[in-house]
């Protein structure tokens, strides 16, 4: 057999299997995990009666699968306010299904062992794990504001300190 033979049979193996298997493989590229690249942030504003009255939405690009301190405190500060009414900051809740494809089964048998909802008590980075794709959409991050009261009366007493003048005499009524 000479050289030229030996390369042609190389030409001509048969890889159709990989072919295969990579369109089986489609229908299942939906069970795999990737990066998140975007999150969805909902601000949600509450009046003085507790009743949400509005909920603002967007979507937000993630820098290396996280939201830095200062962008953060930057978003806080640009949505606090709302039509003319300053509101203050009552919870950040981060929501991030991190469920990993060989979970998915018992997630669908009993999903009460499975908390993907955490309460944010600081003001750090907030970093999102990488989500199965069908599941990317329902990451998210809830900022919940609640109406500050305009009048700010404070029921304590004020008290005046005087200074005392030691030269008054006091009198004695007779």
């Amino acid at each position: 057999m000479s050289e030229y033979e030996i390369e042609s049979d190389v030409d001509e193996l048969d890889d159709s299997w990989i072919k295969e298997i990579e369109e089986e493989e489609k229908d299942y590229n939906s069970f795999y995990k990737e990066e998140n690249e975007t999150v969805r942030v909902n601000y949600i504003y509450i009046d003085k009666n507790s009743k949400i009255y509005y909920v603002k939405k967007e979507i937000l690009i993630l820098e290396e699968k996280k939201i830095d301190k200062t962008k953060l405190i930057f978003l806080l500060k640009k949505n606090k306010n709302h039509n003319n009414k300053n509101h203050k900051l009552i919870s950040i809740l981060q929501y991030n299904i991190d469920l990993s494809p060989e979970d998915l089964g018992l997630y669908l048998k009993d999903n009460n062992n499975f908390n993907f909802l955490t309460i944010k008590s600081s003001l750090n980075e907030l970093k999102w794990d990488d989500s199965i794709t069908l599941f990317k959409d329902l990451n998210s991050l809830h900022i919940i504001y609640y109406e500050e009261s305009k009048n700010k009366n404070s029921n304590t007493k004020k008290v005046y300190i005087r200074k005392l003048n030691k030269r008054k005499s006091r009198r004695k009524h007779t």
